[in-house]
């Protein structure tokens, strides 16, 4: 069971875009703490804001007004090196779609993100043995092309951890799965959660994935309500 510090936390957070003469209000005064090691879903209607919240989290969309803080330190928006660099020691990020590149191969995939060179003097053992705590160490030399599925999500999950990363963005990390898989993947992410002490954003359609989280955030019209 997760508990202890709050990794992340979000102070009135506000996000609207401009559509044509028209303001929309996408977020609105969003306030949240996630502690590390939590598993937490969030969950809404289509366009009601999901991914836009994950993305200002994860220091890709900057919000409107409000700020979010990671393990005490301010995202720094506006600031590229500072963001970069915040966002490349502390986030993971899942996408349904598992964003792998073919023309590499599965080891090749996972250690794409790392920068720390101290990491890539060992890169190959600790690669291996992620491939092979998520069940996937035969595919190593394989291409994306030629793994189904469910496999490569664990690939995607491995490349996002890789870096002994603190957070884990997911977003609809099931939904291009079948139901086994599906299970599968989310079993990886709360083992994780408790073994690894990383926190777990999860956004998903699906309420028997988000049963399985320690919290469920709900995002209406704009707002959220905890579950």
């Amino acid at each position: 069971m997760y508990g202890g510090i709050n990794l992340i936390t979000l102070e009135n957070i506000n996000k609207e875009y401009k559509v044509g003469s028209e303001t929309l209000c996408v977020l609105q005064n969003i306030n949240l703490c996630v502690k590390q090691g939590e598993v937490l879903a969030i969950m809404g209607r289509s366009g009601c804001g999901k991914s836009t919240l994950l993305n200002i989290i994860g220091g890709i969309v900057p919000p409107t007004s409000g700020e979010v803080w990671i393990e005490g330190t301010r995202i720094p928006f506006g600031e590229n090196r500072k963001l970069c660099n915040l966002r490349r020691s502390h986030i993971g990020y899942i996408v349904q779609n598992f964003a792998l590149i073919n023309r590499k191969t599965v080891f090749e995939n996972v250690i794409l993100p790392v920068q720390s060179r101290e990491y890539r003097k060992n890169q190959y053992h600790k690669v291996k043995q992620l491939l092979q705590d998520f069940g996937i160490v035969d595919k190593m030399n394989q291409y994306p092309y030629q793994l189904s599925n469910g496999e490569k999500q664990r690939v995607a999950i491995a490349r996002a951890l890789v870096d002994d990363k603190k957070i884990i963005l997911a977003d609809e990390p099931t939904g291009a799965l079948d139901y086994a898989n599906a299970e599968s993947v989310i079993t990886i992410l709360n083992k994780l959660a408790k073994d690894r002490n990383v926190t777990v954003l999860v956004v998903t359609h699906d309420k028997e994935i988000a049963c399985k989280c320690d919290r469920t955030l709900q995002i209406v019209y704009g707002k959220i309500e905890d579950k």
